[in-house]
């Protein structure tokens, strides 16, 4: 059983990493969107044609919530739905020109986002920062069931 001590630090953590790498708020990247309406354009951007289901299960996210989302995107033309040749109850979700350059937009901010933020870290301290990360995307794989991106 975990210790109360370790419960606290990754709630220390997390109220630290949150917002330390701007992922708190109503407006990712400047953008109208949350952090998770924005990445639902990135899973579709990387995992074309994969449907609702899985992107409800990778994010772990309401699928309900999820719905509306995808139709909001759909609505705005970023997003076109496409029947399942597999399962005719499925859809396979794609974005539109739009939908990818939103993607890309998002890819590049974010990438240029933490860029700025490493800056701020000496050497050693990223080198650091990296290995923890690398410790913790490999711990919480396994217990995923190694599909943690």
């Amino acid at each position: 059983m975990s210790s109360k001590n370790n419960i606290e630090k990754i709630r220390a953590f997390n109220r630290l990493y949150m917002p330390f790498m701007n992922l708190l708020g109503n407006n990712y990247l400047g953008s109208e969107y949350s952090i998770t309406e924005a990445r639902i354009f990135f899973e579709i951007y990387e995992n074309e044609g994969c449907n609702a289901a899985y992107i409800a299960k990778i994010m772990n996210i309401d699928k309900s919530y999820l719905s509306r989302i995808i139709k909001a995107h759909e609505e705005k033309g970023y997003i076109s739905r496409v029947p399942s040749t597999i399962d005719r109850r499925s859809y396979s979700l794609f974005l539109t020109t739009e939908g990818k350059q939103r993607a890309k937009k998002f890819i590049k901010d974010s990438n240029k986002e933490i860029g700025n933020i490493l800056q701020r870290l000496s050497d050693k301290d990223e080198e650091c920062f990296v290995n923890a990360i690398d410790t913790i995307i490999k711990i919480l794989s396994k217990e995923k069931g190694g599909d943690l991106q």
